[in-house]
Parts: structure tokens; C-alpha cells; sequence
């Protein structure tokens, strides 16, 4: 079958959904929480969308106050796909209406995870239009809060079960077959920065901070001595960093680090120094809290959310860990590195998935037919909803080699490769619903 043409007459019906889906600020809101609405206003209305979606597309649909779930058929082995809605914050509102520019789509959500979430739902939408999914049911999970924590696909868990071939199209391809785990730590210490009166930066633990401000006391002695990329205002210098994604901390530039190193120099204040200096080291190496495994790699560590007031230093941070590493010895760790007082810890356990299980053969089938591309399975250090739900495993959409920007300010996914997706999962699904049982 030539699922490229199967999935083609969707592609303009793809693109305007995301046009529409990403116009919708589906960020976290504290503001606007309620019992009815546990993630705010923002992140309910995209919830409601896409049940509405559903529904025009000839879906059944469960609409619960955390998910939505669209399911098709009613007997025969289950076929989950696991995506979700909400997306981090944005530096520049101009993220939330997508852009096109040479040949690639800009704008939050785009890659992580509306984008894929939309290409997987129309190749599900397409192979049902044509008759082709008999005997099976599928199932799509659309969470709200996978950004901050997965509490969506948790509370679903509670009452569904786990599918009997599942994928999330929250990562990347070919194909996930590890995740580091997760340890998650807000910390505080009492100390006194030199010169420093506050700090703020970071909007959450899984993005490197791209922008962080100080408040200093002796501007007029340093503002002309400062390197690195910044911006003044008064007394306040607001330092310019790179964002990332949380789980590649590496790949971004740490405004809050880079300026509390670059201040500690200036101000001669040790303490600040090897702070900075100790987190900078994303492998965890200064803060003796370094591991490595063969399966998942090593350790990293991203200082997301920093507030500095009244001589207390609160620090957010998001570890990636291999299975050797345990989540309470990371907390240990860094507690210990400066005396920082715990204020709250969350966990994910890693995932390791049997790559000759026949999940991993057929969705690994799709995609090296779909693309001719021979690269083997891997490991990653994001998380995804395959830690909550069984018998599923992240599977796309960012491509071999690629990076999106995901959780910076200019995430995007090429047309091309978003039209290659939907056809990948198009034929994915076939593989899973012809499996032999």
C-alpha cells in the first residue's frame, strides 16, 4: 500500500489544524486553575477543540477535565497513541500564530507536540476513511499536562488500561527505546551573593533559563565591564542566554549561570562562583553527582526556575538519569553540594523496552519502508508518556539528526518532514492493526 498517497489528500487539512490548534496559548495557568479546569483557561480551551475535532471527524469522545480521548472501532486489540496539547511557556507571544518560512513551519507547538499529535490523528483519519481499520480499536489520549509532571495520563490511567500497542509521538525518530529517568528538585539556600539584591529567570525546570535579571547595588562600577550578551535597565542587568530543551542543557546557554559566574568575578565572591561554576557542568561532574549506564548514558542537570530575595537562593532543577543513578541519591547530592534545603522532589522511573518485542518490529517496519532510512533504535533523555502508560514507546516526530528547537523560541518542524510523519504513522497503525494476534 502507498501510504504517501493514502495520507496526501490530508496534508492541507493538516496544516490548517495546526494553524489553529497553535493559536490557542495552551500554557499552563495558575491564574485561571480550577477544580473544572485544573490547568487553566488556555490549556481547557485546547481540550475542548480538539474534542470538538473529534467529533466532526466521526470520532467517539471522552472529554475529561485533564484529557480527551478519541477512540474508533469497538473490538479487537488496542491501539493507543499517546500526545498531548500543552506546551511551555513563550518569551514572545508572536509564537502562538505560525509562521512559514522556507518550507518549515514556527511556532510553539508546531514539533512538541500539536504538530505530530495532528499527523498521527489524520493518518488515523485517513485509514479509517478508507476502510482499513477492521477488528481493532484506536485509541487517541490528548493530555494537558504533560509539560508539567503527565498528572493527565496518570489520572487516565486509573481508569483505562494499557493498550496493547501503543507510541507516543513525542520524541523522536526512528524510534525511543530508552528514557532516562526523571528527578526533579526545588531547593533553597540562605546566602549572601555579594552586591546582588535579587535574582528571576526560568519559567520551568525542563527549559534552559534564556533570560535571567539581577539586581545589583554597584551598577555603575561593572556595567561597563560586562561580556556577556545583556541588557540594562537602572540597577537591573538582564542577561541573555540560549534556551533549550531541559533534558539537552548542553545545547543552550544558561543565562542565570552565565551571569552569577560573570558577576562573581567581578564582585570577588567566591561562594557565587562555585555555584555557578558547579552547574554550568551539565554532566554533574562538580556536583559529584555524575553517573553513566551502557543502556542510557549519563547524567544532566538544568537549573530551570532561579528567585533570589532577601539573601535566600531557590533553585529549580530537572535531572535526566540513567537507571543506575537513583532518584533519592540525586536528591542527596545536590542538598549536599552547597547545604541547599529541600523544598519538593517528583520522580519518573526509566524505561527500557525490549527491542525484539513486536511493537518495536512493527513501527520500526513503517518507518524504515516510509523513509529508506536504516538507523537503529536509541536511547533518549526526554521524557515522555510512555512512562506512565504500558506496552507503549516514544516514536517520532523530530527526524534522525534534526533538531526542532523544541522549547525555544523558534521551534519548527519542515513541512516535508511533518507530511513524512503522517505517512510514517499512517502506516504504522496498519502494521498494528494487521499484527498477528
Amino acid at each position: 500500500m502507498d501510504f504517501k498517497k493514502l495520507t496526501k489528500p490530508y496534508q492541507g487539512k493538516l496544516l490548517k489544524s495546526i494553524d489553529a490548534f497553535v493559536s490557542i496559548p495552551s500554557v499552563y495557568d495558575a491564574k485561571t486553575s480550577s477544580d473544572a479546569k485544573p490547568y487553566g483557561k488556555t490549556v481547557d480551551d485546547v481540550l475542548t477543540s480538539f474534542a470538538d475535532f473529534g467529533k466532526k471527524n466521526g470520532f467517539k469522545v471522552e472529554r475529561n477535565k485533564r484529557y480527551v480521548e478519541l477512540s474508533y472501532g469497538n473490538k479487537g486489540p488496542v491501539i493507543g497513541i499517546f500526545g498531548h496539547l500543552d506546551v511551555v511557556p513563550v518569551n514572545d507571544t508572536k509564537l502562538f500564530k505560525v509562521k512559514r518560512e522556507k518550507n518549515k513551519l514556527v511556532g510553539r507547538g508546531v514539533a512538541d507536540d500539536k504538530g505530530p499529535l495532528l499527523a498521527a490523528t489524520y493518518a488515523t483519519i485517513a485509514l479509517k476513511e478508507k476502510g482499513l481499520i477492521k477488528n481493532a480499536q484506536i485509541k487517541i489520549f490528548a493530555g494537558g499536562d504533560e509539560e508539567n509532571g503527565s498528572s493527565c495520563l496518570i489520572d487516565y490511567a486509573k481508569t483505562h488500561k494499557a493498550p496493547d500497542f501503543g507510541f507516543t509521538p513525542d520524541s523522536s525518530f526512528p524510534l525511543i527505546y530508552g528514557e532516562k529517568g526523571n528527578t526533579f528538585v526545588t531547593m533553597k539556600k540562605n546566602v549572601n551573593l555579594k552586591n546582588i539584591i535579587s535574582i528571576k529567570g526560568g519559567k520551568a525546570s525542563n527549559i534552559v533559563i534564556g533570560e535571567a535579571t539581577f539586581e545589583v547595588s554597584n551598577i555603575n562600577e561593572i556595567k561597563n565591564k560586562l561580556k556577556t550578551p545583556h541588557k540594562i535597565k537602572g540597577n537591573k542587568i538582564s542577561f541573555i542566554g540560549l534556551s533549550a530543551h531541559g533534558s539537552k542543557p548542553e545545547l543552550g546557554k544558561n543565562a542565570f549561570l552565565l551571569g552569577l559566574q560573570e558577576l562573581a568575578k567581578l564582585n570577588h565572591d567566591q561562594i557565587a562562583l562555585n555555584i555557578a561554576n558547579a552547574f554550568l557542568d551539565t554532566k554533574g561532574r562538580k556536583l559529584n553527582a555524575y553517573y553513566k549506564s551502557k543502556n542510557l548514558g549519563e547524567t544532566s542537570y538544568n537549573v530551570g526556575i532561579v528567585n533570589y530575595s532577601n539573601h535566600q537562593l531557590t533553585l529549580s532543577i530537572d535531572c535526566r538519569r540513567p537507571e543506575s543513578a537513583k532518584h533519592k541519591d540525586i536528591v542527596k547530592k545536590l542538598l549536599k553540594s552547597f547545604n541547599f534545603k529541600l523544598v519538593k522532589d517528583a520522580f519518573h522511573e526509566p524505561l527500557l523496552f525490549d527491542l525484539k518485542s513486536p511493537l518495536v518490529s512493527l513501527l520500526m517496519d513503517a518507518y524504515k519502508k516510509e523513509t529508506g532510512d536504516k538507523t537503529k533504535p536509541m536511547y533518549s533523555g526526554g521524557g515522555t508518556y510512555a512512562k506512565e502508560i504500558g506496552n507503549t514507546v516514544a516514536f517520532g516526530a523530530e527526524g534522525v539528526n534534526k533538531d526542532y528547537h523544541m522549547h525555544q523560541d523558534d521551534e519548527y518542524i519542515p513541512i516535508k518532514d511533518l507530511f513524512t510523519t503522517m505517512s510514517i504513522y499512517a502506516h504504522a497503525i496498519y502494521n498494528l492493526i494487521n499484527a498477528k494476534k
